[in-house]
């Protein structure tokens, strides 16, 4: 028995297949090209992405002999987003990292909540995190389509499930510390429905 853990990261994806007593049984990490705008975005291919998943995994699963996996764990880019239609995985546009400041026009205009929102979250309001970003996404994609970060995505690619985990919400400017749900009162500033975000997981 053996886990595939894949680091899904900004310039690299990474795999790794350990045996149930932690041995490393293989190793594998393929490139990813992030490209810089001149307006301060910052963008990748989800494909890319996405074939960088698959042929990491892959690719350490060949180096350990073909072990039989009793389960796979994804690590990702946190502040990273993708646009994509959950009935059928497909995406429209890039995906925008986390580096990407282009959203820094929502933050000045949502300036007069960001007390408020790092009481709520324990988060600056800053382009860094999801929120400004999704919403200045949602603005220049077709209607229909969710934003979630890139693990939603392609955890959905996976195996079809609508989940992130606890630690990537974190990272929204959305979760509710308390609770370790989407906070009702920080999507309601960001105008963002919390029906159209995937289910926080442990």
């Amino acid at each position: 028995m053996a886990v595939l853990a894949i680091d899904q990261g900004t310039s690299a994806t990474k795999a790794v297949v350990v045996d149930d007593a932690g041995k490393v049984l293989g190793l594998a990490e393929v490139a990813v090209t992030v490209h810089a705008t001149s307006d301060g975005g910052v963008e990748v291919d989800p494909d890319a992405l996405w074939a960088s998943v698959v042929a990491a995994g892959q690719q350490a699963i060949a180096a350990s002999g073909n072990p039989t996996l009793t389960a796979i764990g994804l690590g990702n880019q946190g502040e990273t987003i993708v646009a994509w239609d959950r009935a059928t995985g497909q995406t429209q546009g890039p995906a925008i990292v986390w580096q990407d400041r282009r959203s820094s026009v929502v933050c000045d205009r949502l300036a007069e909540h960001g007390a408020r929102l790092a009481q709520l979250t324990g988060l600056e309001l800053d382009p860094y995190f999801v929120a400004p970003k999704m919403v200045w996404l949602r603005d220049r994609i077709e209607s229909g389509l969710v934003v979630t970060t890139s693990d939603s995505w392609l955890l959905h690619q996976l195996c079809g499930a609508f989940v992130t985990d606890v630690a990537t919400a974190g990272r929204t400017l959305l979760l509710d510390l308390e609770t370790g749900n989407w906070s009702d009162e920080a999507c309601a500033i960001f105008d963002i429905d919390s029906s159209t975000l995937p289910t926080v997981v442990g």
